[in-house]
C-alpha cells in the first residue's frame, strides 16, 4: 500500500482517471465534422532591395547612405559620419561571385564581411542610423551593391 500512494498522487496531478476523461461524449465521434484551423500566416521574408534607385558608378552618390552602386574593383565609400558615426567603409575585394568589405572602427579595430549574391549585412554604433549593405547581384566580378539607411533603434 505504501508504494501505491506515490503513484496515485502522480496520477491525480496528471489527471489520470479523471471523471471527465471517462465521461462519454453526447455526440458520436463519427458525426462530429472535422474543423481545420488555417495555419497562421508566416511573415514573408524581407525582400531584397529592389533596384528602384538608379544604379550608379559614382561612389559619392553613397555619401547619404542610400545608393545602388555598380562596381568591379575595390573602392572606398565615404559616409556622412554625423548620421552614421562611421566616416567610410571599404570594398576590399570583388571576386567572380562575392565581395568583401571592411568597416574601420573610429576608436581602433574593425570588422570584415563577405557577401554572396543576395547576402546582406548591417553595421551601426549605438543610437546612430545603421548602414545596411546588400549584394543585389554579381556576375563575373561585376557587382550591384545596395547601400541604405537601416531602421533607427
Amino acid at each position: 500500500m505504501r508504494n501505491l500512494l506515490p503513484v496515485l498522487a502522480v496520477c491525480a496531478l496528471a489527471g489520470c482517471g479523471s471523471p471527465q476523461a471517462a465521461a462519454p461524449s453526447s455526440t458520436p465521434a463519427a458525426s462530429t465534422p472535422a474543423v481545420s484551423t488555417p495555419a497562421p500566416e508566416t511573415p514573408s521574408p524581407t525582400p531584397s532591395p529592389s533596384p528602384t534607385r538608379e544604379p550608379t558608378t559614382k561612389v559619392k552618390d553613397c555619401y547619404d547612405g542610400d545608393c545602388l552602386l555598380k562596381l568591379s574593383k575595390p573602392v572606398t565609400i565615404w559616409l556622412n559620419a554625423k548620421k552614421f558615426y562611421y566616416p567610410k567603409f571599404e570594398i576590399v575585394a570583388v571576386k567572380a561571385d562575392r565581395i568583401t568589405f571592411w568597416v574601420e572602427y573610429p576608436h581602433g579595430g574593425g570588422a570584415e564581411q563577405t557577401l554572396g549574391e543576395g547576402g546582406g549585412s548591417s553595421f551601426s554604433f549605438r543610437d546612430r542610423t545603421p548602414v545596411d549593405v546588400t549584394l543585389v547581384s554579381i556576375r563575373n566580378g561585376r557587382a550591384v551593391l545596395s547601400v541604405s539607411p537601416g531602421k533607427g533603434r
